[in-house]
């Protein structure tokens, strides 16, 4: 199982034994990822994690320094196997889609079945980076796979790209809309009907009638040029969500000298900073790109902001699907509920004013 973690640790034992104790040790790990770099939570890994960690052990007089093998977009591991991957050492360090391990991680997607808590993807990493190590439940997750988490990953605020024109919320009687995975309970109690996709498949869906819209992200929309054939950009303002985060094998981990462990820990929490002020400034700079490519288009790309009332109105027709959520996990004897308060409670200590009280 743990094939690729074992041949790493014996490569960082055979430098460490060989080389005398004053000289510079290799530890030799593998960072990787399912996705390119050129997203934000792998480019990330790439232009920030990797040189820094060199830099930061010799500036601390270590010994040691990392030589790291990188393989990104998908050369160890795919996004339905990033966890299992890190978990048996197949990639020492890399970026796990959480939200993809539902069953292994249930508690772990407390942030989408609680959506409109917050819009800025930093203050979401900022809490359940804190979260992560004060409620032990959602730290257990990780380990028990055997990887430890570093930093989180967060996503631009949800919006929608429609065929028709989304002036109210009334207007989504009837519509089909593309949603990936569990994302599609949010349509419930909207009227329209929740079409299972992804970033990959929307063009296509919607252009030939699979659907007629989607729920997704700026930063994702823009690549795909879905606005295209949704060129009805509703800002409804849906929220950011905590979806992925880089993680470390937590064998090889261990097996770290205690500077190299601490320099990965600072690295993952500043890792989640710079994701999040990369998604950000990616996210105005895609909204105005969509307007500006698709001035011309016919019809053109348009943008609309709903009010604060007309947002309200689809979070209060939605059934309260964060206490479903509750009751499933708590059926199972998972403390789904204590989970769902401590990040409510800890969104309201920031000073987030949720679409819902999702906890009550």
């Amino acid at each position: 199982m743990k094939h690729r973690h074992v041949l790493a640790a014996a490569a960082v034992a055979l430098c460490t034994a060989t080389l005398p104790a004053a000289a510079q040790q290799t530890i030799n790990l593998t960072i990787a990822s399912s996705h390119p770099a050129t997203i934000p939570w792998v480019n990330v890994m790439q232009t920030h994690v990797v040189p820094e960690s060199n830099k930061r052990l010799e500036a601390m007089g270590s010994k040691y320094r990392i030589n790291w093998r990188e393989a990104y977009g998908g050369q160890l591991y795919k996004a339905n196997a990033t966890l299992t991957s890190v978990g048996e050492g197949i990639a020492d360090v890399g970026w796990v889609f959480h939200n993809l391990e539902g069953a292994k991680m249930p508690l772990n997607q407390v942030a989408v079945y609680a959506p409109g808590v917050f819009a800025d993807p930093k203050a979401v990493c900022e809490v359940f980076n804190e979260l992560i190590e004060t409620v032990p439940a959602l730290k257990a997750e990780w380990e028990k796979n055997n990887v430890i988490y570093l930093g989180g990953s967060c996503a631009d605020t949800y919006m929608m790209w429609t065929k028709f024109p989304l002036r109210t919320f009334e207007d989504l009687k009837g519509k089909k809309i593309s949603a990936p995975g569990v994302l599609g309970a949010w349509m419930r109690g909207t009227g329209a009907t929740a079409v299972d996709g992804s970033l990959t498949s929307y063009y296509t869906d919607i252009q030939t009638g699979v659907s007629e819209g989607t729920v997704s992200i700026a930063t994702g929309i823009f690549p795909q040029r879905v606005y295209e054939v949704a060129p009805y950009i509703t800002d409804v303002n849906l929220g950011s969500t905590y979806f992925g985060a880089m993680a470390v094998n937590k064998d090889t981990f261990a097996k770290l000298p205690p500077e190299v462990q601490k320099v990965l820990r600072d690295l993952g929490r500043e890792y989640s900073l710079k994701v999040s002020e990369m998604v950000n400034s990616r996210h105005e700079a895609a909204m105005k790109q969509m307007v500006d490519v698709g001035a011309k288009q016919n019809p053109p790309v348009s943008v609309v902001k709903w009010s604060e009332a007309e947002r309200l109105k689809w979070f209060n027709a939605m059934p309260n699907i964060a206490q479903e959520w509750v009751k499933t996990n708590e059926a199972k004897g998972l403390p789904a509920g204590a989970v769902l308060k401590a990040y409510m409670d800890a969104a309201r200590k920031r000073g987030a004013k949720p679409a819902r009280d999702w906890d009550k």
